[in-house]
């Protein structure tokens, strides 16, 4: 299948389950996860960073044209997320393991540092889509044990969808 098309599926299927499905889930009545964010992480490692982040941007963007929230705060985190990706790839993973790769669900990957580089980019994502949304500094401990946990749930979710959705053959 062509990879354009196998992203797209995999966009719309995301953004969908997010909005009718994950956007209902609640822990502890404050804290839900954001799945949709796993198509950043599983775009190929060898992708320009800007186009990344034109993909994070519109992905970003339809979740916050179809939920209910601040327009604009998704695309933001999204964005600098994916601006944030390689930085966080080299940091966590080793040069080898991620330059032979198309991207970050081949099985060759280490799963240890998959939940460390799928960790620290769903917190970013989850720092600045919390500040913006309420936009204060106000509550700031409580904001944050709140990104700590929805980030934490949020990567066992992701960790999930690697694991069920990993790719067979994923080497280039």
């Amino acid at each position: 299948m062509n990879d354009f098309v196998k992203y797209l599926l995999w966009a719309v299927c995301l953004v969908l389950l997010q909005e009718f499905l994950f956007n209902n889930i609640q822990f502890v009545h404050f804290l839900s996860p954001y799945i949709y964010i796993f198509l950043i992480l599983i775009l190929p490692f060898n992708m320009h960073t800007s186009l990344i982040m034109l993909v994070a941007f519109v992905l970003g963007l339809s979740v916050d044209i179809i939920s209910a929230g601040v327009l604009g705060s998704h695309a933001a985190a999204c964005t600098l997320m994916a601006y944030c990706r390689n930085i966080i790839t080299k940091v966590t993973m080793p040069r080898g393991d991620y330059e032979n790769t198309s991207t970050a669900t081949a099985l060759h990957i280490n799963l240890r540092q998959f939940i460390l580089y799928a960790f620290l980019l769903v917190f970013l994502h989850h720092f600045i889509l919390f500040f913006v949304e309420i936009f204060t500094l106000k509550n700031f401990i409580f904001t944050l044990i709140q990104i700590i946990a929805s980030s934490a749930i949020s990567t066992v979710f992701i960790i999930l969808f690697k694991l069920l959705f990993g790719y067979k053959k994923d080497v280039q």
